[in-house]
């Protein structure tokens, strides 16, 4: 889309709602979202500002579908704990960022993990056990 024109047909596009199926780790959810869509052909087209939003938004309603904690829960957790989310990514034994995409919503843990983070958050004795196995060690 380049100065309100579709990029497929050339026509004009126009901002607009529309509920739209969103996939996340292979689950799936309907969300009500903004794009443009090209008044010819249909094609719609998404800022990665509004991309990022629905995503967001997808993220928060299985996540609430699944009872899973919220951003800012997995936030406080992290924080009381002491740690940056470097820290807890390596504790966790999750990948690099992952910790960070949690905390902004735009993905969301998986139900053991969930688990895992409310035992360290009950159990902070738990949290050290497991920094003492997930240390890197140097080579």
């Amino acid at each position: 889309m380049e100065n309100n024109f579709c990029v497929a047909c050339g026509g004009p596009v126009a901002l607009g709602r529309a509920v739209d199926v969103i996939s996340i780790a292979g689950r799936k959810t309907s969300v009500e979202v903004e794009g443009y869509r090209c008044a010819s052909c249909g094609e719609v087209y998404f800022t990665p500002d509004q991309a990022d939003t629905a995503q967001r938004l997808a993220a928060s309603v299985l996540r609430k579908k699944e009872g899973l904690l919220a951003p800012e829960d997995i936030r406080a957790i992290r924080k009381r704990l002491g740690l940056t989310q470097a820290d807890l990514e390596r504790l966790l034994g999750v990948g690099p960022k992952t910790v960070v995409r949690w905390e902004r919503g735009t993905v969301f843990q998986s139900s053991s993990v969930d688990r895992l983070l409310r035992v360290v958050a009950e159990l902070p004795e738990a949290a050290r056990i497991l920094t003492r196995h997930h240390t890197v060690m140097p080579s």
